[in-house]
């Protein structure tokens, strides 16, 4: 994938589950959701989308209500399913075959631009600087703080509930490498799924740290893996962003001028709960030094949860 885009001078938009297909590193890649209006705007624009294994599906290009997903020029897919090919999105050119093999044989057909100004580079680099500048203050935050625990663990698996840090990384986290970014949020947002998919991830690999990001309300969907990690040994890392209550969902009726309702939670103090479970436990204020709570990761053996207050 990466010569195919080399040679035809193509910014590569990664999808949810594609992230760390490319480096975040290499000027052509765009660790960044379609959700942005400067991500459609950029394939909008293009004469020709070329689509890998993708099922065009709205949680990866509609996250925030937006305009349908569309594409102005020609849409070529490859894709493994013959019933998903024609879903979301009729493609113009079918290209039914698996992804690696179909990418192979393009590659072998395709002759090297001349060389010359990139204008792949400069529009992947507008594209990645116009959707941050569409984020709020917040959004970039979580954006920054995750980058930087992925800097100083870059091996990590992070495993994702559905809570404000997860829809965040969903925008724009750009992960080191492949199958290392997987969360709720990309099927039917089910809350209570992190722990329990990350005690899985733990056991499947653990050569890897894993680092599970949930929120006070998803996490208590599940309290009771707690004792499952301690009885499997699983090693993973609980970020637990607790802001009292469902924050996202609060938010998104203050906005429609609703009046909220259940959605401020009466949490327990999971610090003495991880406790009880045999847990290590720290207890931290969101805005914390960044390089501190890297050092809190890093030096988990264990099952260990750190929460973050806001």
């Amino acid at each position: 994938m990466r010569a195919l885009a080399e040679t035809l001078d193509a910014p590569v938009v990664m999808t949810i589950n594609a992230r760390g297909l490319l480096s975040d590193t290499h000027p052509l890649a765009l660790s960044a959701s379609p959700s942005f209006p400067a991500i459609r705007a950029l394939v909008v624009d293009s004469d020709v989308v070329l689509a890998i294994g993708t099922e065009l599906g709205p949680t990866d290009f509609d996250c925030y209500d937006r305009e349908p997903f569309a594409v102005a020029g020609q849409l070529i897919r490859i894709e493994v399913d013959a019933q998903q090919m024609v879903r979301n999105c009729q493609p113009d050119i079918a290209l039914l075959g698996d992804a690696k093999a179909s990418t192979e044989a393009l590659l072998a057909l395709c002759n090297a631009p001349a060389r010359g100004e990139s204008t792949g580079t400069t529009r992947a680099a507008l594209a990645r600087a116009q959707g941050m500048d569409e984020l709020d203050a917040t959004m970039r935050a979580d954006i920054a703080l995750l980058h930087h625990l992925r800097d100083a663990l870059p091996e990590a698996l992070w495993v994702g509930d559905s809570t404000r840090l997860v829809y965040a990384g969903n925008m724009g986290f750009a992960a080191r490498r492949p199958r290392s970014w997987f969360n709720a949020s990309v099927g039917f947002g089910a809350l209570g799924y992190g722990m329990p998919a990350a005690i899985g991830a733990a056991l499947a690999d653990p050569t890897r740290p894993v680092i599970c990001l949930a929120g006070d309300g998803g996490f208590q969907f599940t309290l009771g893996e707690m004792g499952t990690a301690m009885e499997v040994g699983a090693k993973l890392v609980v970020l637990l962003l607790n802001n009292s209550g469902y924050g996202e969902i609060k938010s998104a009726m203050l906005a429609a001028t609703v009046e909220p309702v259940g959605v401020d939670l009466h949490t327990p103090d999971f610090l003495v709960l991880a406790l009880s479970y045999g847990w290590k436990a720290e207890r931290l204020a969101y805005g914390v030094a960044a390089d501190t709570l890297a050092q809190a990761i890093r030096e988990a053996s264990g099952p260990t949860l750190i929460e973050l207050t806001v």
